[in-house]
């Protein structure tokens, strides 16, 4: 039956198992097929163009592997090409961009919302929008980060890890000096220095891009009736477009427990 469907989530890399984690711990039963395009990591430097093109060979990838849903676990593709995927696929496709937007424009006070993501989904001005949709005068400022990716895939992510302390400074410190009272972590990866985040600024709203699309992706497959109710635990498959070693030795930093030797190629 479709709603034993599994789930597929794409991302440029290894962020997007924060998503994969997150539904793991909220809908335990459902099936999930993950794509890591590691070939092509990362997103955030390449143009608009290029994005929608991996975006598509991803999800078409994903689709032949008999997946009932598309969730985007990358704010640049959701910037760059949610839209067009939406219009040439017949399948729910749930980004990370609109339902974090939407928990920023609940929880803000002041009406400033703040932003660091890559710099295409910056430039893209998605969030910009996306927030503004939900309260039309609200103020949203954006900082691109570009060195954050680099410094989580390292594993850089405790609170002694001074060179990710002094980035998130240098990033977040100019919305502070706007006046924020909300800021939106818009990259999946950045869940993992959540907690540096908090004890550097311990006074303003934190809103994780990744997690907060869950809601959004079980309300889609509630409403489509495609929620997985067999009461069997899930089951997750792990493909990458380039190393599967590396990715797997990796892995474990976000999900919390090893996949080193789960990991397979995916030819796209």
């Amino acid at each position: 039956m479709s709603n034993k469907k599994p789930i597929g989530v794409f991302d440029s890399g290894l962020g997007g198992l924060t998503v994969v984690k997150a539904v793991l711990e909220n809908l335990p039963y459902e099936n999930i097929i993950y794509l890591g395009d590691s070939l092509n990591v990362p997103y955030g430097d390449k143009t608009s163009g290029q994005i929608t093109e991996f975006a598509f060979n991803n999800t078409k990838f994903l689709i032949e592997k008999g997946v009932k849903a598309i969730a985007i676990a990358c704010n640049t593709a959701d910037a760059t090409s949610r839209r067009e995927l939406l219009q040439c696929f017949d399948l729910p496709v749930i980004g990370v961009i609109s339902p974090a937007s939407e928990k920023a424009a609940r929880l803000t006070k002041n009406k400033k919302v703040g932003v660091i993501a890559t710099a295409t989904a910056v430039k893209s001005g998605a969030y910009e929008r996306a927030v503004r949709s939900f309260v039309a005068d609200c103020e949203v400022f954006s900082n691109p980060a570009p060195a954050l990716v680099p410094l989580i895939e390292a594993g850089k992510i405790h609170k002694e890890d001074s060179e990710t302390a002094q980035a998130l400074r240098m990033y977040i410190s100019p919305l502070i000096q706007k006046g924020i009272d909300t800021l939106i972590l818009g990259c999946t990866h950045y869940p993992l220095v959540l907690d540096i985040v908090k004890e550097l600024f311990p006074d303003i709203n934190i809103v994780c891009s990744g997690t907060s699309s869950l809601g959004a992706l079980y309300d889609k497959l509630k409403a489509e009736n495609m929620l997985n109710t067999s009461g069997k635990k899930g089951e997750v498959q792990y493909y990458v477009t380039g190393e599967p070693a590396d990715f797997g030795r990796l892995g474990g930093i976000f999900l919390g427990e090893s996949i080193e030797g789960k990991v397979r190629r995916a030819v796209i």
